[in-house]
């Protein structure tokens, strides 16, 4: 069984690549490790948490709110793309997630239940990554950066 990190990364992942299909865009790979943008083509949206941040409930409480610091990168193959990509990912995350915990067996996943709803509370950074792109590779040409704080509302 995923731990809750793990459970965000993946809803998230699964979640854009539902709604890339529902939207009709194709050939967008959806990932979690900047490995895997660099070993496959291009487009591709790569999902990362990066932090935990734990915050007491209340005072003298012994119960935390874990915030989450997330980062969405669109690898493009125009900045034209990039622009395109970004609006929709923005789009789509401005309303809750659906948050899932995954089972896992023999290191796949084997069954993943509906716990609750990933709420985003802030956006640190909505940006073209990179502006001296000269002498990069195709990948990192094109790169934009979401970064946001959320946290899991369990049901």
């Amino acid at each position: 069984m995923y731990r809750v990190s793990r459970n965000l990364e993946a809803s998230v992942i699964d979640y854009l690549t539902a709604e890339l299909i529902t939207d009709g865009w194709i050939g967008i790979r959806t990932v979690k490790a900047f490995t895997e943008v660099y070993e496959g083509t291009l487009p591709c949206i790569c999902v990362n948490v990066l932090e935990i941040r734990p915050q007491k409930l209340e005072i003298g409480s012994k119960t935390n709110i874990k915030y989450f610091t997330v980062n969405i990168r669109i690898f493009a193959k125009a900045d034209g793309m990039r622009l395109d990509l970004s609006d929709w990912v923005f789009e789509k995350i401005e309303d809750d997630i659906d948050y899932y915990e995954y089972a896992i067996t023999d290191g796949a996943v084997s069954d993943k239940e509906l716990s609750g709803k990933i709420v985003i509370t802030r956006y640190f950074e909505n940006k073209k990554e990179l502006t001296n792109t000269e002498n990069l590779e195709l990948a990192d040409k094109f790169r934009h950066l979401i970064s946001l704080e959320c946290y899991v509302a369990m049901d």
